[in-house]
């Protein structure tokens, strides 16, 4: 059986070569070097923007008057406006933004938020709570704030925008092009009719989706190498990298595998992969804008992967995320392939 497997592994990968799969999944980490050492800036600012409507005329006017000059110093997306209707047109325009309203009750400052309905509710806490502190602190004078930090042993630099980017490149190109690649893979053996006849020899199905399965995995690890070494250098562990680039590229491949065995070519299927590849990058959007973080996208597996990817590359000491991750893709491996294999010998029997 081993015999077998490693035969059909070398084909596999021969098959590969000759149908340019390495030369994408290292071209298109290239690409992603690209961008991210020279066209993706260092820092970039993706606060939110911020609409206010000051109403308020009571005897603490100066003193918020003074709070937002110096934030409008501090940053350059807050903005002053003369009604709720430059508000909510500000608002329609720019995704991450928010709205503000001062007003006067109970002669006191009432302030109002206006949001865009997808925050998520700490982040929506955070801001209140920080407008709260801001007003203390220039109401009664400074305040003395003590911070604790859980892990006071390890000194957590600020990551530049453009490294950023790299868990979300890692997630994509390493781990997800392999879902497209081996369904891609799998549709041409079917077309080539390589399955039956495979199986009219001793081999088995096990085998079969086994040697695909590490295909995805070399090409995975291969691309996150390329992709990894010339951005973030040697400062990385590559052994929690590779093993979790790893146990990623066999889940997506085992969820290609589960896709494909339910259709006869790629046409038929291509629907199915764009929705699949659709709701796997919303969690993209949540990376990067954590107010937007409602519980259906928490659910989707790239979330979790997507900060699991950063804390190994970029640690603060949160490994909780990074085993509960790699658990969570071991258990998921095992029990997909299982049904993929379950789905193959099922469609082989129906044809």
């Amino acid at each position: 059986m081993l015999q077998r497997y490693v035969g059909l592994v070398i084909k596999d990968i021969l098959t590969a070569f000759r149908n340019y799969f390495f030369v994408v999944v290292v071209g298109v980490a290239l690409l992603f070097v690209g961008l991210t050492n020279f066209l993706i800036p260092e820092e970039l600012s993706l606060k939110p923007s911020v609409y206010y409507l000051m109403e308020y005329d009571g005897e603490m006017k100066p003193i918020i008057d003074q709070m937002l000059e110096e934030t409008k110093r501090k940053h350059s997306n807050v903005y002053g406006v003369g009604s709720i209707e430059e508000i909510e047109s500000g608002m329609e325009k720019n995704f991450n933004s928010l709205g503000m309203v001062i007003r006067e009750m109970n002669k006191k400052p009432h302030i109002t938020f206006i949001l865009q309905g997808h925050e998520n509710e700490k982040v929506t806490n955070a801001l209140i709570l920080s407008m709260k502190d801001d007003l203390r602190n220039k109401l009664q004078g400074s305040m003395e704030v003590k911070t604790i930090f859980l892990n006071q042993e390890k000194e957590i630099e600020k990551i530049p925008f453009r490294h950023t980017m790299i868990p979300i490149f890692i997630v994509m190109e390493s781990i997800l092009l392999g879902f497209f690649l081996i369904a891609a893979l799998i549709f041409m053996e079917k077309d080539e009719g390589t399955l039956r006849a495979y199986l009219v020899s001793p081999g088995t199905i096990l085998e079969y989706l086994a040697s695909k399965i590490t295909l995805m995995l070399l090409m995975g690890c291969i691309s996150a190498v390329v992709l990894v070494v010339p951005t973030l250098g040697p400062s990385v562990s590559y052994f929690w990298t590779l093993l979790f680039v790893a146990l990623g590229s066999i889940a997506a491949a085992i969820l290609g595998l589960l896709i494909a065995s339910f259709f006869d070519n790629i046409s038929q299927a291509s629907v199915w992969i764009i929705v699949i590849a659709i709701l796997l990058s919303l969690p993209f959007m949540s990376y990067y804008f954590p107010s937007f973080a409602p519980t259906f996208v928490k659910m989707i597996p790239t979330y979790p992967l997507l900060f699991a990817a950063r804390e190994i590359l970029f640690p603060t000491g949160s490994t909780g995320i990074v085993y509960t991750t790699l658990l969570g893709l071991a258990i998921f491996s095992i029990l997909g392939y299982m049904g993929a294999v379950a789905a193959y010998r099922f469609s082989i029997r129906r044809d």
